[in-house]
């Protein structure tokens, strides 16, 4: 099953995607894998990173940290249920590189459809994968050209995976409202609130 959760900042999405991810896992008897994509910055990245790594700490999930060229774990993951936390994340990363590969401060403008396909390997390659993603592209602002371009390849990501997923939700405040597919089984998800249209 491939899923697709999208939502603002502190909608809920990445641990409504824990729950589902843990509750396929169980099903299908597979491996968990939390696939890390951040990649920090600073100080309150690291500790928003460590909050992540303890509010998961004993769900079973073996932490997979790559944030960039994602190819390399593809079949590392085969048959296993994968959650992958974040779409945003990694376009970020591999839109624009850190100052250390990139001197000119360049924008790698292809990155979205090299993302969009990279996700499409690895969902093929698992038995369950679940994304979650940032809806940043749907607010009515105005912004500079590149964070525009940003906006615009995270939406052609998640247009993307829309189309290939079985299942698209979105998230907010805790409570997901199902977008496309048949979702009936997240009312089998422990404390998981759902809207299912």
């Amino acid at each position: 099953m491939k899923i697709l959760i999208v939502g603002g900042s502190k909608s809920g999405k990445s641990m409504a995607a824990q729950r589902i991810a843990r509750m396929l896992a169980a099903r299908g008897s597979c491996p968990a894998y939390y696939w890390a994509t951040m990649e920090p910055s600073d100080s309150e990245d690291e500790k928003r990173i460590a909050r992540h790594l303890e509010a998961r700490a004993g769900w079973g999930f073996e932490t997979i940290e790559c944030g960039r060229n994602t190819s390399a774990f593809s079949a590392s993951v085969r048959g296993g249920c994968v959650l992958f936390d974040s779409v945003t994340a990694l376009l970020a990363n591999e839109m624009f590189p850190p100052p250390a590969q990139n001197a000119d401060f360049s924008v790698d403008f292809a990155a979205g459809e090299r993302v969009a396909a990279e996700l499409s390997k690895i969902a093929t390659a698992a038995m369950h994968f679940i994304c979650v993603c940032d809806d940043i592209f749907r607010d009515g602002m105005q912004y500079d050209a590149v964070t525009e371009s940003y906006r615009r390849a995270l939406a052609f990501v998640c247009r993307q995976l829309a189309s290939e997923f079985d299942i698209v939700v979105e998230a907010s405040s805790g409570i997901t409202r199902t977008i496309k597919g048949n979702a009936l089984f997240l009312r089998d998800v422990p404390t998981f609130r759902t809207r299912i249209q």
